[in-house]
């Protein structure tokens, strides 16, 4: 099961796919999933320390494979490894229950990465959600 959290935030901000100034992100970015708010100067932003998604229970085995690093590596260049998109990074990280991923992976850390064909699921869930 999926689950995202806001921390009491007032719905008062709208996802940037509804936002029409605002350009379309692409379907994979973290930043869908996440409400946009309004300064009193109109510049829009995210309030990051208000929001997660996390996985509340351990995956099904056969929902992933498992990689081992032979060298530290951002997220990004794993994700698009494995996804051919840098844009699933935090997909990765969750799934390996990282609470910092602004820390890189070192050489010899194992990874779970989901089957390509689950990806979509995990998406059509988490935008259901919303």
């Amino acid at each position: 099961m999926i689950t995202s959290h806001t921390d009491g935030l007032s719905a008062i901000g709208d996802y940037q796919k509804n936002i029409l100034s605002l350009p379309k992100l692409n379907e994979y970015q973290y930043e869908n999933f996440m409400r946009m708010y309004l300064t009193e100067d109109n510049q829009y932003y995210y309030n990051l320390q208000s929001f997660s998604i996390y996985f509340l229970d351990e995956l099904d085995t056969s929902a992933y494979y498992e990689i081992q690093l032979n060298k530290q590596m951002p997220w990004t260049s794993i994700s698009y490894n494995e996804y051919r998109t840098i844009d699933l990074w935090w997909l990765i990280v969750l799934i390996n229950k990282i609470y910092n991923p602004l820390e890189f992976p070192k050489a010899g850390t194992k990874l779970k990465i989901l089957f390509p064909q689950y990806v979509r699921t995990v998406l059509t869930k988490l935008n259901n959600e919303l």
